[in-house]
Order: C-alpha cells, then sequence, then structure tokens
C-alpha cells in the first residue's frame, strides 16, 4: 500500500467510511476500491474506482447514481479532505468483466 499522510487509525476510519458508503447503495454499487498515489501535478490524490451494477447502464439511473456515491464519498473523507484530492472512476460490472483490471478486484 503506498505511503499515506493519514495515520493508521485515520486510514482505518477512512476505509469503513469507504465501505459504509458502498454499502448504502445496494443493489447498485457492487464495492468500491481506492489508492492514494499523486495527481498529474505531483499533489496526494485518492483515486476511487467505482464498480456499478449493469442495471445501472441505463443514463437515466447511471448520472443518479454516480452523483449520489460521489457525493457521498467526498462528504465521508474526514481528515483525507485537507490532504488529497479526490478523483473518481467508474465501472460496470460488464466492463470489468471484459477487462479484467486487477485492481477493480
Amino acid at each position: 500500500m503506498p505511503i499515506t499522510r493519514l495515520s493508521p487509525e485515520q486510514l482505518k476510519e477512512f476505509d469503513q467510511m469507504v465501505q459504509q458508503t458502498a454499502m448504502k447503495f445496494p443493489g447498485e454499487v457492487i464495492r468500491i476500491r481506492y489508492s492514494f498515489g499523486d495527481d498529474w501535478y505531483g499533489d496526494p490524490a485518492i483515486f476511487f474506482r467505482i464498480l456499478l451494477a449493469d442495471d445501472t447502464r441505463r443514463d437515466d439511473q447511471f448520472v443518479n447514481i454516480t452523483k449520489r456515491v460521489e457525493d457521498a464519498l467526498h462528504d465521508g473523507l474526514g481528515p483525507a479532505a485537507s490532504e488529497y484530492w479526490p478523483f473518481v472512476t467508474i465501472r460496470t460490472k460488464a466492463e470489468q468483466d471484459k477487462l479484467q483490471d486487477p485492481e477493480w478486484e
């Protein structure tokens, strides 16, 4: 795991927040993964990878669920909000099944 500026306790709380956020959207969010790194300017960043159920592919649902999950993650950042800029990437299960990207597992 990359080095973060969060203490082990803060990191544990952060992970719990991410998992709780995913559970707020049953049937829509399959899982949320994240990693810490630097953005293209070299500033600290959190890279969220949100895996959605295939049913959310319809345009009307996709935009809605995407916004709600992003808002929930941003609201729950806590101490990380002042240290890291959040980046969110979203993919459906069908897309992940096709790409089989290990970072999304």
